[in-house]
């Protein structure tokens, strides 16, 4: 059961966001597509857990890490759109929750060192990959639909 709370979640932190941005007339054609994007994100890193993963790991397959890094992956794009949606301003100040986000995960990762777990080198690559490439995506977004 545990495996499909995510996707319970998924609709209800839509609403909510889109209530909120509404509320804070926000709600933009820039806001609407980060926050697919962020929701798009949401949804394939929980299939990817909940049922490519456990599928990857029970059947020995080698899938060169994609089952290993898709929370780092599109949890990644997840963290990097949502903040964006709801703390972006839609201008150049938002290079800076990129500025921080990025790191911030890798951060995140490195923290392993101080537990039993090692540091998983493919998550942080994962990381920096799909950090970049949420950037190039915004940019895009941005230049076509600015604040």
């Amino acid at each position: 059961m545990d495996r499909y709370i995510p996707f319970i979640l998924l609709p209800i932190v839509t609403f909510g966001v889109i209530n909120y941005l509404k509320r804070k007339n926000k709600y933009s054609p820039l806001k609407k597509r980060t926050l697919f994007i962020g929701m798009f994100a949401w949804f394939i890193t929980e299939m990817g857990r909940s049922f490519y993963r456990p599928y990857i790991y029970s059947h020995n397959i080698n899938d060169y890490f994609v089952a290993d890094t898709i929370g780092n992956s599109f949890g990644t794009v997840t963290a990097l759109f949502m903040i964006i949606t709801l703390a972006g301003k839609g201008d150049k100040s938002d290079w800076k929750i990129f500025a921080i986000i990025i790191p911030g995960l890798l951060f995140y990762e490195l923290l392993n060192l101080t537990g039993k777990t090692s540091v998983d080198i493919n998550d942080m690559i994962a990381t920096l990959i799909f950090g970049c490439v949420s950037a190039f995506i915004y940019y895009l977004i941005l230049n076509k639909y600015p604040g």
